[in-house]
């Protein structure tokens, strides 16, 4: 796969592509799949946020960036709480590199994981994702069933952005109501005036297409999904202190919004369907 844009290093056992074009540059785990940096050329400045204390030698999943969720999200699994591993099994997996190119618009990259079938989704299945690193960044979970009975599952792209500082940022386009993880799960309205001054773990259960991360109010991040049912808005707190692989105070510069299937999504004999988030920076 000869792609100039592209290079591959090693470091503390794990295998890295390194992206880096004329639109921006990232960086890609293969362990997970896992995406770790995106810098647009336009203004230089990251878009994601990865601990300083995250596990970059395959011992445990990363923290930051954009973790893969799938086939479940969170501990819905059906079994007991750290019966299963959370948000799946896809994350800690070694993803392969299954084809690269390169045109005018970005870099173009897919990676399938080791395996798709382990306990708690015993169906066939294969999982794609698409990664293209252009002006924006666009990841797509794509999921096929080939076998011959309907599943279920659920997923997200849990993806870090980095912002300057929590207290500092608004959330804008984000409507309906949420579920409250912090409150048992109370169903609330979302904000009209959408920022942060306490732990937020929330799931939106509209489809919301596009979110804006606003930082001082300047737009700085848009966040669009497709092929969603939710979208999940996280920030720890004061909490990460107990969060062994988090900085005390990291919390202050990130903000999780992801795109998620919080609510099951059947896939037929010979469906596919793609779930995708674009990271688009807005310039200053």
């Amino acid at each position: 796969m000869s792609t100039e844009s592209l290079q591959v290093s090693e470091s503390n056992g794990l295998t890295f592509l390194e992206v880096d074009n004329h639109l921006g540059s990232a960086k890609i785990s293969l362990f997970g799949g896992h995406v770790l940096s995106f810098i647009p050329k336009k203004d230089g400045q990251e878009r994601l946020w990865v601990s300083p204390h995250a596990y970059l030698n395959g011992e445990r999943p990363i923290r930051g960036g954009i973790p893969v969720c799938w086939p479940w999200f969170s501990d819905d699994h059906g079994k007991a709480k750290g019966e299963l591993p959370a948000h799946g099994f896809l994350r800690t997996q070694v993803w392969q590199l299954t084809s690269s190119s390169e045109d005018e618009t970005g870099t173009h990259i897919t990676l399938a994981p080791s395996f798709t079938r382990a306990e708690g989704f015993e169906h066939d299945c294969a999982v794609t994702l698409s990664i293209t690193v252009g002006n924006a960044l666009t990841v797509s979970l794509i999921t096929e069933n080939t076998g011959v009975v309907p599943f279920i599952y659920n997923c997200a792209l849990h993806s870090y952005f980095h912002v300057d500082h929590i207290q500092a940022v608004r959330l804008e386009g984000v409507t309906g109501d949420y579920k409250d993880k912090l409150d048992d799960w109370a169903v609330k309205p979302t904000p009209e005036n959408y920022t942060f001054t306490g732990e937020t773990d929330r799931i939106h259960m509209s489809p919301v297409e596009k979110a804006s991360i606003v930082v001082n109010d300047k737009p700085f991040t848009d966040v669009g999904s497709k092929g969603h049912d939710s979208l999940v808005v996280w920030n720890p707190w004061q909490s990460a202190a107990s969060i062994s692989d988090m900085d005390p105070f990291g919390y202050k510069h990130m903000l999780c919004v992801e795109s998620s299937i919080t609510q099951g999504k059947t896939l037929q004999p010979s469906e596919s369907h793609a779930m995708v988030q674009t990271i688009t920076p807005v310039l200053r």
